[in-house]
């Protein structure tokens, strides 16, 4: 039997501190539980919450996208008890991430073509109504987000395998050798970059002038995020990558495989993999069976109009052999 369960990783070993949201979800507010987002602006706060955030439990990690910081990939972590200030995405420990999502069988087993949606809670094809939101995947074991690409971006031991910007914003051409990431299968995975008046999301439902910026979202058929195949419990089958050695190549070396641009991008000489093609079959994840698998996410939504948001809704998809 397969099962999918969404929990809060609030303990410093990726086990969860709370296991399911069960009925529940996620409520994004500002500084308080219950309390409005202002329009173009990213929430404050992270509570476990009812669909229209009436009532809420649990507050939860909060990772807040920064809009106007280079590079592309910067956010404010407020973790439970511990705010850290600005960093860099690869600088927040897997366990501070705003939701972990685990898929867990009766037998051991491989996971593949790992697909994140946010759609309208009714057809997963449709972007969600009302609001844009940004993700990225999570990997970093080593944590110490105070140091790990800080407010200037500079280099630190502990850049982590996962995602080096957000989806949902546009990526930094100078940066990005290419716009799009490839799964094992050979699925490209595409997102906008910040060249002139390039649209974000292709989906032809969102950038209709409605409200500024509205294309610039993970949503509908523009964009899907992928997530590494087997990341074993609690991501055990994927490992902190220290210089080139570790058993997954990074994530972001898709998409920054230059060895230029990976030093501008990390300020630092330390993390220069090149395109990765020496060990190119291990940047898809981890290599192992397992009975469970973990995968660590950040989210960040801000609201294009008034009122609360029900037609926002998370979905994830994958094969398992």
């Amino acid at each position: 039997m397969a099962i999918i369960d969404f929990q809060i990783l609030g303990n410093n070993d990726a086990t969860p501190s709370l296991e399911t949201l069960s009925g529940s979800g996620l409520g994004f507010f500002g500084l308080t539980a219950g309390s409005s987002v202002q329009i173009g602006s990213h929430q404050d706060s992270t509570f476990v919450s009812n669909g229209d955030g009436s009532q809420t439990k649990d507050q939860t990690n909060n990772i807040k996208f920064v809009a106007d910081t280079f590079p592309s990939g910067m956010c404010s972590v407020d973790a439970v008890g511990t705010p850290y200030g600005t960093v860099g995405l690869s600088g927040v420990p897997s366990f501070e991430s705003t939701l972990g999502i685990r898929f867990g069988h009766t037998t051991a087993v491989k996971t593949q073509n790992c697909q994140l949606r946010i759609y309208d809670r009714s057809n997963i094809n449709s972007p969600a109504s009302g609001v844009n939101t940004k993700v990225a995947e999570i990997v970093n074991f080593a944590g110490g987000t105070y140091d790990n690409q800080g407010s200037a971006g500079v280099g630190s031991d502990s850049v982590g395998s996962g995602d080096a910007f957000w989806w949902g914003e546009p990526w930094p051409a100078q940066l990005v050798s290419k716009n799009y990431w490839q799964n094992s299968l050979g699925t490209k995975f595409y997102n906008g970059l910040d060249t002139g008046d390039a649209i974000v999301n292709g989906d032809a439902r969102l950038n209709n002038g409605v409200a500024t910026g509205d294309h610039e979202t993970v949503g509908g058929t523009g964009i899907i995020v992928p997530l590494l195949y087997s990341p074993g419990s609690g991501q055990r089958g994927l490992d902190e990558v220290t210089g080139a050695t570790g058993m997954i190549w990074p994530k972001w070396t898709q998409y920054i495989h230059t060895t230029a641009n990976q030093q501008t991008w990390a300020g630092s000489t330390q993390h220069q993999f090149g395109d990765g093609s020496s060990n190119l079959t291990l940047n898809q994840g981890g290599t192992g069976y397992h009975t469970h698998h973990t995968w660590a996410v950040a989210l960040s939504a801000s609201p294009l109009n008034i009122g609360s948001k029900e037609q926002f809704g998370l979905y994830v998809s994958l094969e398992y052999l």
